[in-house]
């Protein structure tokens, strides 16, 4: 039986969890027809805010051809730049939650897909030779590229990553950490990057400055990072002026065509702002509530503030799930396993920073589920809805709550996962960021 059905009925039994009236405000959610049953690997707080553990199913090497084929459309003359917008089709990958840019890197270009990642600076990629892990498309060799050039060491004592010079070899070369131990270590290059123009031909920019891996751990399957961070190496900064926006449709439907990535003054940046804030190559929100359903959860706003160098909330797309401080994540995972709690099974012995758990379809058991809502300053809004909520079993038979509690330190983070069917837009002169929900087709047209 349905939750909203279930939930009217053990109220009537029990009289004390909804009335009929509390009851009915459950009804209008619904869960999306298409909605595949898959797995997500959540990671727990220390993973994310650089980057979330890499741990992709294998992607297979004609899917990947399929999802890069645009990179051998017309090439578009570079006198009309200005009037084009520079984009990149973007593919979602389920486990774990994260989208993927089609990029093609040298020349000849070598196609690669990068996650998007706002949470870190430096775009790299693996080149050969090197210690690579498994991708799923060719690696790229700087030997082969006439426009590869070492990049020059500069003065960056604040930035990610750490550089320094080798006087051996002269090179520039690179290493970057993240937060989940995954590393990478290489020379940092300058090359040209070839991306897709909204009239669907091609456009090269040169001499981007880019980490040529060659050291590389913790990730799996695909080429490496697209860094959209505010800081010293990110492209935004450097090449696309700005603004940039994403809209990312379902993690669950592989073969929704209309994900993007817009960089540059083609950016949509439309919806509803809300301030932003850069520190530490972080991009910081004003996070003010969150609601459940019609309930103002009983959080102080705080939680969510950044206090010096500590707590805040971050957006990040390199982070699957989203991650909440203590206190917050206490009170909504309450709230939700109130109701769920009296009407389903609880799973017993889940990874604690993906509990609640509960036996129950995904797809079925949680028709009526209330949005859950996070309030930004300004007005702005971010609604999770069941598919952004909750992430079913390989088996399909139990499922468990996308997020998880911050017991690194008090910071929040709004990853990908919570980011579905949204477009999202940054204006780093205004220092706003705009949500707005609708269909990426919309944005694609």
């Amino acid at each position: 039986m349905p939750f909203f059905f279930r939930l009217i009925f053990k109220g009537l039994e029990e009289n004390h969890i909804l009335d009929y009236q509390m009851a009915i405000t459950l009804l209008p959610l619904r869960i999306r027809a298409s909605l595949l049953i898959i797995i997500f690997a959540l990671t727990c707080p220390k993973e994310c805010t650089s980057h979330s553990r890499l741990t992709l199913r294998t992607k297979t090497q004609e899917s990947s051809k399929i999802k890069i084929g645009y990179l051998h459309s017309k090439s578009t003359p570079a006198s009309r730049l200005d009037n084009l917008w520079t984009v990149s089709h973007v593919t979602p990958i389920p486990n774990p939650a994260a989208f993927l840019a089609n990029i093609s890197i040298g020349n000849p270009p070598v196609p690669q897909l990068l996650l998007i990642d706002t949470g870190s600076d430096l775009t790299w990629i693996q080149c050969l030779p090197c210690k690579c892990y498994p991708q799923t498309i060719p690696f790229f060799h700087p030997s082969r590229s006439s426009t590869y050039r070492n990049a020059s060491c500069e003065s960056a004592p604040h930035a990610m990553p750490q550089i320094f010079r080798d006087e051996k070899t002269g090179n520039c070369l690179y290493h970057l950490r993240y937060r989940d131990f995954s590393n990478t270590r290489g020379i940092l290059a300058e090359e040209k990057l070839t991306f897709q123009t909204s009239d669907d031909g091609l456009i090269s920019k040169q001499n981007i400055v880019f980490g040529c891996g060659q050291d590389n751990s913790g990730f799996t399957k695909y080429s490496g990072v697209l860094g959209l961070g505010p800081g010293t190496f990110s492209i935004v900064t450097r090449n696309f002026g700005s603004k940039f926006s994403y809209c990312f449709g379902s993690l669950t439907n592989p073969t929704y065509p209309h994900n993007i990535l817009i960089l540059g003054n083609g950016a949509k940046i439309e919806g509803d702002p809300t301030p932003l804030q850069i520190f530490q190559d972080r991009y910081y929100l004003d996070l003010q509530a969150i609601s459940f359903g019609e309930k103002l959860l009983d959080i102080e706003p705080e939680i969510f503030q950044r206090y010096r160098s500590q707590g805040g909330t971050v957006i990040d797309t390199g982070c699957s799930p989203t991650i909440l401080a203590r206190e917050a994540y206490e009170t909504l995972s309450e709230e939700i396993d109130f109701l769920l709690g009296e009407v389903l099974r609880r799973v017993k012995d889940w990874d604690q920073y993906t509990n609640p758990c509960y036996e129950g379809n995904l797809k079925l058991d949680l028709y009526g589920f209330p949005v859950v809502t996070f309030h930004f300053a300004g007005g702005a809004e971010l609604a999770l809805d069941v598919e952004s909520l909750f992430v079913s079993s390989e088996s399909g038979d139990s499922f468990c709550l996308a997020m998880t509690m911050n017991t690194f330190d008090d910071m929040s983070v709004i990853g990908a996962m919570a980011q579905q069917n949204y477009n999202v837009g940054y204006n780093l002169r205004t220092m706003k960021v705009y949500f707005q929900r609708t269909d990426c087709e919309i944005i694609d047209s």
